[in-house]
């Protein structure tokens, strides 16, 4: 399908991009489908395979061969008809990003390559367009959200990433298909959650980082340079009796 199919006409739409419809691309729109806006964008240039059923839950076998963002709209049509689900047919790159990307509220990257997720980073901030990115590595979870320009208290700040070094070469080999449906599914969790506080006028724990290691339960969270003035409310320990 082109880009720029289904799309629609109605001014002011508010709408999700979620880019990325593997794994966590999966586990999130049916988390996303019951919030207050009106559209989401699902933009994915990949097609179903057999493989990646047991990770791709969204997916069956009838649906080998057919494109992500098709397969996923119809079914979450299907469970969701009140929901706009708009199909983008097609890999992010530097030529298209602006002009998908454009008029959302928020844009949710679900993608597994550095290179693509530096553009989608950068082109979201040029927009002002707040970014909640999730990413995972074996059974450890990333995910951080990037306010938009115009939300920052510094331009300068929110052009620093976490993490200004090159990524080591183990992290730019991971292969996809020896992750779990449960790792990518808490990805898509803390995803939604931060998503969901976007739209309803929060700060989506903007400028923090959720570093989860799901094979020996640690959950760190690191600020980063873009972070806003805010305390998180410390958790109480509860006594069970």
């Amino acid at each position: 399908m082109p880009v720029g199919a289904h799309h629609s006409s109605v001014p002011g739409l508010s709408r999700i991009a979620v880019i990325g419809i593997g794994g966590t691309g999966c586990a999130l729109l049916p988390l996303l489908a019951s919030l207050p806006v009106e559209a989401m964008s699902l933009i994915d240039g990949d097609t179903v395979e057999e493989r990646n059923l047991s990770r791709q839950l969204l997916f069956t076998k009838a649906d080998v061969g057919r494109p992500k963002v098709t397969a996923a709209a119809a079914r979450s049509r299907t469970n969701s008809p009140a929901m706009e689900w708009r199909e983008e047919f097609c890999f992010i790159d530097a030529g298209n990003c602006a002009g998908l990307l454009r008029g959302h509220v928020v844009v949710a990257d679900c993608t597994d390559d550095l290179i693509v997720r530096s553009l989608i980073d950068r082109t979201c901030h040029a927009l002002g367009i707040p970014l909640v990115s999730g990413a995972v590595h074996g059974r450890q979870i990333q995910v951080v959200t990037r306010q938009g320009r115009h939300h920052v208290r510094s331009d300068a700040a929110r052009k620093v990433p976490f993490f200004p070094q090159r990524p080591a070469e183990e992290q730019e080999g991971c292969d996809m298909r020896s992750v779990p449906a449960s790792v990518t599914t808490i990805a898509a969790a803390l995803m939604a959650m931060r998503i969901a506080d976007l739209v309803g006028g929060g700060h989506g724990h903007a400028g923090m980082m959720d570093l989860v290691d799901t094979e020996h339960g640690r959950w760190m969270r690191i600020m980063g340079p873009d972070a806003g003035e805010f305390m998180d409310t410390p958790v109480q320990p509860m006594r069970h009796v």
